[in-house]
């Protein structure tokens, strides 16, 4: 009997099938629209299964109590008994698994911050760097140590530029100019790393207070009387006659080869000023003098009472404590001959003068004061401002050039 219903249920299905096909094919040929024939499809699916599922409750009375088949077979017709032995078919209408898809997620990328397109006092930036570099080949600038901090050296560098480019003739006949504020933006970086970059030249008409230093220096040579901070008429003239008595071209304007002369201590006085007899320092009284300076902010040029660089402390420590030697520059207060040379960095003592290379070994370009066996007193550019500090390090040690005995 289980075999009979069998092979009748194949049957009907192959016929439906079979009719089903018939439909699409005589559809086809009719003109009738997809949406329609899948309908038609769909309705004759729908009648084969109504068939086999009433066929299969009939057959499932008889099989109560019979073991259920196993679940999850592919095939739609399977074997089985009823309570009483015989064979009777079961359809597995067990749906498919449904298969959930776990989405994957995108991680969010925090975006990089664009970097502040100006250069600014207070920034620590690898772009300062490579500024304090540009600044000090064209002669702006003076470190005793490399940094990456934009500091009150760096700004006044980076003014003093500014003013030099309102002072070019060729940057004036094209109309430029560029606000004296200290900030390194991409007009002043543009010009700054251009190769028509003009190095650092006092003219005619400026005004500053490396002017003021200047006026201070001649008038120690004895090529002027008063100080004013601006660079007209009196300055020209002074000027002329330190270039002239010094075997320069007196052009009036005070460039690289003027400025390093006016503070060395090769150059001549005028024929007018008495050479005084030089009186040594005090060295107690210097020390003393160089501790209340310290936190003392560096300036470029400076010399006290309230600012300073590191030649011009040393300037003001000395006559504080009674020298009358003028104002030199670090290599120029280096090679004063009647100060005895100490050429060992451990054999300093207490109260000499110490000076170092600047980082391309190619010049003086600081000094210090020693105060005890292992520290001075400096006004530094990168700190900015006058600090205490080791001075046996690698780093100084490596950059010593020579010790000075002022006492």
């Amino acid at each position: 009997m289980g075999n009979r219903i069998r092979k009748t249920l194949k049957r009907m299905a192959k016929r439906a099938v079979l009719s089903i096909r018939k439909f699409h094919a005589s559809w086809r040929r009719a003109g009738i629209r997809k949406r329609t024939l899948f309908v038609g499809s769909a309705s004759g699916v729908v009648v084969m299964v109504a068939v086999l599922v009433v066929l299969l409750a009939s057959s499932g009375k008889a099989e109560a109590g019979a073991p259920a088949t196993a679940r999850g077979e592919t095939a739609l017709f399977t074997g089985a008994q009823n309570a009483s032995g015989a064979d009777v078919d079961v359809v597995d209408i067990t749906p498919p698994p449904t298969f959930r898809v776990t989405p994957t997620l995108t991680p969010t990328l925090t975006p990089t911050p664009t970097p502040d397109p100006i250069l600014r006092r207070g920034m620590e930036d690898e772009r300062v760097t490579r500024l304090q570099v540009r600044l000090i080949e064209l002669g702006y600038l003076e470190l005793d140590q490399p940094t990456m901090k934009f500091g009150p050296a760096t700004e006044d560098a980076v003014r003093h530029f500014q003013r030099q480019v309102n002072f070019t003739k060729a940057f004036i006949d094209l109309g430029v100019t560029l606000a004296e504020d200290g900030q390194a933006g991409p007009s002043t970086l543009d010009l700054l790393y251009g190769d028509d970059a003009p190095k650092y030249c006092v003219v005619f008409g400026m005004k500053g207070d490396d002017i003021t230093d200047m006026q201070e220096q001649l008038k120690d040579l004895g090529y002027m009387d008063v100080v004013t901070g601006n660079y007209l008429e009196t300055t020209v003239a002074a000027l002329k006659s330190f270039q002239e008595e010094n075997g320069l071209s007196a052009d009036g304007m005070c460039g690289e080869k003027t400025f390093n002369l006016l503070y060395s201590d090769d150059a001549k006085e005028s024929p007018n000023m008495r050479k005084s007899a030089r009186t040594r320092a005090n060295i107690d009284k210097m020390i003393s003098v160089a501790k209340d300076q310290l936190g003392d902010p560096y300036i470029r040029g400076n010399k006290g009472p309230s600012s300073f660089d590191c030649s011009g402390l040393v300037y003001y420590c000395l006559k504080q404590a009674g020298s009358n030697r003028r104002r030199l520059n670090a290599a120029g207060y280096s090679k004063v001959s009647d100060w005895e040379k100490i050429s060992d960095i451990d054999d300093l003592k207490k109260g000499d003068l110490i000076f170092f290379y600047d980082d391309d070994f190619t010049k003086i370009g600081h000094v210090g004061i020693i105060i005890n066996s292992s520290e001075m007193i400096d006004a530094s550019s990168s700190n900015g401002e006058v600090v205490r500090r080791e001075f046996k390090t690698s780093y100084w040690r490596k950059h010593f050039y020579c010790g000075r005995r002022p006492w």
